[in-house]
């Protein structure tokens, strides 16, 4: 497989910052609660402000308790994306293209984890590392945050518009298939009522899902879809705004 855009590190530094943050509210907790005991040797009284001082010790915990569940959040999100990312381009051939973290909005934080290119057809993936049993029925998701039927159709959507707008597929638009895949070994998927139109998929059973398909691409088209999906995303980025 060829790796046509790496993946960005926008999930890696915002785990960081979240890391920080919560760590930081650590650091302010452990300074208030050092100064309140007045068995400690840094106790300070503040006289009738002691009780408030106190109550105040809450903030900070809470900022420890959300920070370290985002940081949470968004490193499962990073090493999923990482985790599929390793098994296609281990298991598909030089036939298929993968791009990674792709914005075809400009001035959204809305990416599109990956899109695979290859001769049969053209794939966007919504990566999640969530563990343990997740329900899928219809369009409503159980055990999961977001739903990530919505986000791979939005995403689909997109891409179908910038190769619309190229006007490289008058006659014939290539089908584009959303696909909602679960990097997480872990997880158990109930989807005995998902809906036809966007896949479910376990990481293991990613790559022979895109095998199977049966849209033929040349490799022309191919690489005309993915020079046009780069030219897009290079545009939407904050150096091509203009001034």
């Amino acid at each position: 497989m060829k790796i046509l855009k790496p993946s960005g590190n926008y999930l890696k530094r915002k785990a960081y910052q979240y890391l920080t943050l919560g760590i930081l509210c650590l650091f302010v907790f452990a300074v208030i609660f050092l100064t309140t005991d007045p068995n400690l040797p840094l106790y300070v009284d503040l006289g009738r402000y002691n009780t408030a001082r106190a109550v105040a010790m809450i903030v900070p915990l809470i900022g420890v308790s959300v920070s370290l569940r985002l940081h949470r959040s968004y490193q499962q999100g990073f090493e999923g994306e990482k985790q599929v990312t390793k098994v296609l381009s281990s298991t598909l051939s030089d036939d298929y293209f993968l791009i990674n973290d792709v914005q075809l909005v400009a001035g959204k934080r809305s990416n599109i984890d990956h899109i695979v290119l290859g001769p049969t057809g053209i794939f966007v993936l919504e990566t999640k590392n969530h563990s343990g049993k997740i329900i899928c029925y219809e369009d409503s998701w159980t055990g999961i945050g977001q739903n990530p039927f919505t986000q791979a159709r939005v995403n689909a959507s997109r891409v179908h518009k910038v190769i619309k707008a190229s006007g490289n597929f008058e006659s014939k638009l290539p089908w584009i298939q959303a696909v909602a895949v679960f990097a997480n070994k872990k997880v158990e998927l109930d989807r005995r009522k998902a809906p036809s139109n966007v896949r479910v998929l376990k990481i293991d059973e990613l790559t022979n899902y895109i095998t199977q398909e049966t849209t033929c691409l040349s490799a022309q088209e191919i690489e005309l879809i993915s020079k046009e999906i780069l030219n897009v995303h290079a545009c939407c980025q904050p150096s091509c705004a203009p001034r």
